[in-house]
């Protein structure tokens, strides 16, 4: 009989005297840890949950492809808190991102000059976080 808070993570007898344990499972809706934490401007999304609150905020749509392609680690998404509020993409290839892409509100892309600020935070963390070491031009 389970009678303490914790009982839930010791294996149990199953009804045929067969003991099961718990499978750790991370909670529905959660994505892979993006590659970096991210800043005050730049903050990784997380869950679906997350995901659906930014749509709500910039208008910018995810397709089912964009919910597979962050489950399976080949993609991130950012909110970018700075004075252009914005969804950054990011996509992943092999070892390293290939792909920044900023969406403002109303599912726009940035412009050139609008996305410099952003572009340089990602560059400059993917660059901490060891990415990008050996290119001059991320």
């Amino acid at each position: 009989m389970m009678t303490g808070e914790d009982d839930h993570k010791k294996p149990f007898k199953g009804d045929r005297g067969v003991t099961y344990s718990p499978v750790k499972k991370k909670p529905i809706g959660t994505f892979p840890p993006a590659p970096v934490e991210g800043s005050v401007y730049l903050v990784p999304i997380r869950t679906r949950a997350e995901m659906f609150r930014e749509t709500q905020i910039t208008g910018v749509e995810f397709e089912e492809f964009w919910y597979e392609s962050v489950e399976e680690g080949v993609a991130y998404f950012f909110s970018w808190l700075g004075n252009l509020r914005c969804t950054v993409l990011v996509v992943w290839e092999e070892k390293e991102p290939t792909c920044i892409e900023c969406r403002k509100v109303g599912d726009q892309l940035v412009t050139e000059i609008e996305g410099v600020p952003i572009h340089a935070e990602v560059t400059q963390l993917f660059r901490n976080a060891s990415f990008w070491q050996s290119q001059a031009t991320h």
